[in-house]
């Protein structure tokens, strides 16, 4: 397939409206593809129809972009970009089309107050309000219409492959399709008052979820019929968020392979990295970031060369290609200093390690982000409306946090990977819901030997019923405290019965029914937490000691389960997550790597063809990025030889104990290591 060695890609964004003349009246195709071309991009993609539904094709369906007086952009994009050895991805955009939204009022997303997205503007969702026109897929008459769309781009152009944007609802929708479609399948009215703890309500975002997944299926469909070798990216960076889009791994299953955009930091795309590469079909999978710093709302600035460096070789070393969105300027030019500068020098610094990628990744952790339990039992009771808590994605991100400050090595892994687990610890964070086919791949690990760490929620009757535990409610407090018991005072240095580590929120009160360690427990602070009664005044500090199980450590099968009562993974102090790495080093075997790299660097090992190699990322925030120096690596076993890729420099190799010792140079932006082993 065309992507299989397409690494370095540029995402050409043109949602430019047409109420004024100067719009797209320089546009220029020939200028643009050459100007690309000279950074060394391997996949440009094309805009079709963007998120103002104005047609750059001459479509029989919807209406055509007046800024091109008739001229076939989609066509002459393609044509130019295989004239150069590019592969053209042709982007569509769906569910957010405005021009649709204005000609078809009845295909239009109804929110719960009964308003549509161009309304009078309301503190909703960022993308519910204001701009952008917002229609239903479960609207018949609409499915319609982008079948007609991609029937005719495919049947009228070759290309590459498809990005198919926005597969997401931004907010309950009620329109007259959806309303129909849920009476139809349950035999009633669709809620408006959230409640995860009621089986209906479930029922009903599973519906929305599967809905979603169908209207992705049926887009790729659309395509296939006509094109069966053109490959379908869907926007898969919704995946992080709350469960009111409605996003699911299905979006995944959907696509040829895992993409999407995202805007956060390096852990963020390290995380995103680690599961895209374990969720997508096939690789690579790709990561787009803006050349925008820090996103596309600031049109004129531009990442430094260092910042799109490690954002490109974050990607590549998980085998993700990375895609650099450039915003177009209205009137149709783009900034040419960006590909013949800063791209260039990014790409050619890059390129060189793009044949070492690939072959088996080395983790001892794996961290699960279930996509189907993206929701906080604390929104209970709110209106569909409002905002959605972050708890399902704060734990997970968290944890990642502290393997990577502590080099634990570390993967991300989707649902469907549940079955597959070989690492020495499965993390779930406050998985709120589990369904019972991941509870039954969840139990035959743990049984066969492997460890679980799971803090906060505990997501399914049968995992409750592993540990001997009854769940009974939460604390009344929402600052409490962890007191270490002689089972757990070497994880918690720092802390003791005395001085028990903080928790910034509720914890879970449980009662043991069988045989277990007890590591912590509970403890409150002398007075409730909101009121005017206090101990201290700043602060509430602990002073009711319990019997409640803060954490507790149960042997099943040939493996163990670490609970905690909270989410402690997303503690802000230091010593807390200390508490964490340690609980997490408990549960390891043998380390496939550990250093003593600082908090900001990552490092990712794989194998490949008998070899093994290391990436050193030095994923600092804030430009310009500081040099690290003497960093080492120990790897277990013998290592003959350590080489700097790149520049084909020998590292220092020492032996300590059992272990080599692998010296690194001075780390500027990163390191890629390629190490042999001997005997």
């Amino acid at each position: 397939m065309w992507f299989k060695k397409n690494y370095r890609r540029v995402f050409l964004d043109m949602h430019i409206d047409d109420w004024n003349e100067e719009f797209l009246s320089k546009l220029d195709p020939k200028a643009v593809v050459d100007t690309i071309k000279t950074c060394g991009a391997q996949q440009i993609v094309v805009k079709a129809k963007p998120h103002t539904g104005l047609c750059y094709w001459p479509a029989s369906v919807g209406r055509m972009h007046t800024g091109l007086k008739g001229r076939d952009y989609v066509g002459e994009m393609i044509e130019l970009c295989h004239a150069n050895g590019i592969a053209a991805m042709v982007y569509y955009s769906q569910i957010f089309d405005n021009w649709a939204y204005e000609h078809h009022p009845a295909w239009r997303c109804v929110c719960s107050d009964g308003m549509t997205s161009m309304q009078e503007p309301v503190d909703r969702t960022k993308w519910a309000r204001g701009r952008y026109g917002i229609v239903c897929p479960n609207n018949n008459e609409y499915r319609a219409y982008v079948k007609a769309n991609l029937t005719e781009l495919n049947e009228r152009y070759r290309f590459e492959g498809m990005f198919l944007d926005m597969p997401f609802w931004p907010e309950v929708c009620y329109c007259a399709s959806c309303r129909e479609r849920y009476f139809k399948e349950a035999g009633k009215d669709m809620p408006t008052i959230v409640d995860w703890g009621d089986a209906a309500w479930l029922s009903f975002q599973r519906c929305r979820e599967a809905w979603l997944g169908e209207f992705a299926a049926f887009s790729t469909q659309c395509v296939k019929a006509v094109s069966p070798a053109v490959t379908i990216e869907h926007n898969f960076s919704i995946a992080f968020a709350p469960w009111i889009f409605a996003t699911t791994d299905m979006t995944a299953e959907a696509s040829d392979y895992a993409g999407g955009d995202l805007y956060g930091g390096y852990l963020e795309q390290t995380f995103a990295c680690k599961y895209y590469r374990n969720v997508s079909r096939d690789l690579p999978f790709a990561f787009i970031t803006s050349r925008c710093d820090p996103n596309l709302k600031y049109h004129t600035s531009t990442k430094t060369d260092e910042e799109l460096i490690l954002h490109t070789m974050t990607a590549l070393v998980h085998d993700g290609a990375f895609s650099v969105c450039d915003g177009m300027n209205p009137d149709g030019t783009i900034n040419p200093e960006f590909y013949t500068g800063t791209m260039k020098r990014v790409f050619d610094t890059t390129r060189e390690f793009e044949k070492y990628v690939g072959g088996e990744r080395e983790s001892n952790v794996s961290v699960w982000f279930s996509s189907c339990s993206k929701f906080d039992t604390a929104d209970n009771g709110k209106r569909v409306d409002l905002n959605c808590g972050r708890s399902y994605i704060d734990g997970p991100m968290k944890m990642a946090g502290i393997l990577r400050e502590n080099t634990i090595p570390f993967d991300v892994i989707a649902s469907k990977d549940l079955a597959a687990v070989t690492d020495d610890v499965l993390v779930i964070s406050d998985v709120a819901s589990i369904c019972d086919e991941e509870m039954d791949a969840i139990e035959r690990y743990v049984m066969g030997g492997g460890n679980l760490y799971v803090s906060g929620h505990i997501g399914h009757a049968r995992l409750a019923e592993l540990m001997e535990i009854e769940q009974i409610g939460m604390t009344e407090h929402d600052f409490t405290y962890m007191s270490p018991t002689g089972n757990g005072i070497s994880s918690f240095d720092g802390f003791s019965s005395t001085d028990p580590l903080g928790v910034d929120g509720k914890q879970h009160i449980v009662s043991v029914k069988g045989d277990c360690d007890i590591v912590a427990t509970i403890t409150l602070p002398y007075t409730m937490t909101g009121t005017r009664q206090f101990a201290s005044i700043h602060s509430n500090p602990p002073g009711i000691r319990t019997d409640h199980p803060a954490m507790i450590l149960k042997h099943i099968g040939k493996g163990k389960i670490l609970w905690t009562a909270a989410a402690i993974e997303t503690a802000k102090p230091y010593m807390s997550r200390l508490v964490v790495c340690r609980l997490i080093r408990s549960l390891c075997g043998e380390m496939k790597f550990s250093s003593n790299a600082p908090a900001h660097v990552e490092i990712v090992g794989w194998r490949k063809s008998g070899r093994r190699y290391f990436a050193v990322l030095n994923q600092q925030e804030t430009m310009p990025v500081a040099p690290v120096y003497d960093v080492r690596i120990s790897i277990p076993g013998k290592t003959v030889s350590a080489q700097i890729l790149g520049t084909k420099s020998e590292c220092a190799v020492t032996r300590d104990g059992t272990c080599s010792v692998i010296e690194l140079p001075k780390l500027e932006l990163f390191h890629v290591i390629e190490v042999s082993h001997g005997a």
